[in-house]
């Protein structure tokens, strides 16, 4: 440990670029991260929230929610043969109309008010106080507005006047905000007379019924249209920046063992073990690397403040642990070939190295 520390402060320049470049690639690494979370977080929050354990689709849907069409008969049907209390859900994509501004497109999840389980609010009524035209809605909704309680908002297919009694978070689709409304504001009728469903959603123990398929609900959010293929390449992005982190890393102090093999060859000569000179090899690599990650996290901290508002970036705790212990793995992974190098130094032939 001596060793590693007297090398980091007789060559401070040396390590501090080394220290910058660390920084500047974790700095990415969570950038995307963050950035891939938050866009998979907006596009189904309000389907992982889904107050259910369990969800009811048409078979021929194939697990895509917005595909699945059932009638007010299947519905009453499958209802029936369930034991748990159960509420069917119609997911309307529309808009609210504002005056001389841009409408605002939002998801409209119709639900039984009177057995669906309550959300968790931040203020205002919950799913079982709805009337006719309550709605419950998203506080994403105030990215485009100033939105109050007992607002008046005008649905575009109907023109319905809808009155928010509630605001709930965490609850967005294809990042557009949701709305919670009881089947009574009709807005399961806008392709005919007839009401349309999506989905019975029930909790409690599986039951299957012939002719539907059941999901959970992280078998849903797989479903959803395009979720899938991003986070897919985003991931790739990732696993990638991990690789060529690994590699700057280890390429960087490959070079500067090389650059001291003399130097190790001459410990050796005065006794000093291979296991001090790879323990002080990796105590520099897990120093630098520990650096790295405590100046990139305050980074990405405070950019986290000062990003817009509705810029889908979202990195929890877990994540930004997560991702830098396997940063840390990595590099120390990487720093064992500088470690191997150095362990087959000569000392004989490193004293008789001319510079």
């Amino acid at each position: 440990m001596f060793l590693a520390f007297k090398e980091l402060s007789y060559s401070k320049l040396r390590y501090s670029l080394i220290s910058l470049i660390i920084i500047a690639i974790l700095f990415l690494v969570f950038f995307v991260t963050g950035l891939a979370n938050g866009l998979a977080f907006g596009d189904s929050s309000s389907i992982r929230n889904l107050e259910a354990d369990y969800i009811l689709l048409n078979e021929d849907a194939t697990g895509a929610i917005v595909k699945s069409e059932l009638t007010l008969d299947q519905v009453n049907a499958l209802r029936g043969q369930l034991e748990q209390k159960s509420s069917p859900l119609t997911m309307t994509t529309s808009a609210i109309v504002r005056e001389n501004k841009k409408d605002i497109d939002v998801v409209y999840f119709s639900v039984d008010t009177a057995t669906y389980h309550d959300v968790d609010l931040v203020k205002g009524k919950n799913i079982s106080d709805l009337k006719a035209n309550e709605v419950i809605a998203d506080e994403s909704i105030k990215l485009y507005g100033d939105y109050k309680l007992n607002d008046t908002i005008i649905e575009k297919m109907t023109g319905n006047e809808l009155t928010i009694v509630g605001f709930m978070k965490d609850r967005t689709y294809s990042n557009m905000p949701t709305i919670y409304a009881d089947f009574s504001s009709n807005l399961n009728t806008y392709y005919g007379n007839k009401p349309f469903y999506n989905a019975v959603m029930y909790s409690g123990s599986k039951t299957p019924v012939k002719g539907f398929d059941t999901f959970t609900k992280k078998e849903l959010v797989k479903s959803i249209p395009g979720y899938t293929e991003t986070q897919g390449s985003l991931r790739m992005i990732v696993v990638f920046l991990f690789i060529i982190s690994a590699f700057v890393s280890t390429v960087f102090f490959y070079v500067i063992t090389i650059q001291k093999l003399n130097q190790f060859g001459i410990l050796k000569a005065i006794g000093a073990k291979t296991s001090s000179i790879a323990n002080s090899i990796m105590i520099q690599v897990f120093l630098l690397t520990i650096i790295g990650l405590l100046f990139s996290l305050l980074l990405i901290l405070g950019m986290s403040q000062v990003i817009p508002e509705g810029m889908p970036f979202r990195l929890s705790p877990m994540l930004m642990v997560s991702t830098a212990v396997l940063f840390l793995v990595v590099n120390l992974l990487g720093a064992l070939l500088s470690v191997y190098k150095a362990a087959k130094v000569d000392a004989l032939e490193a004293i008789g190295r001319v510079e």
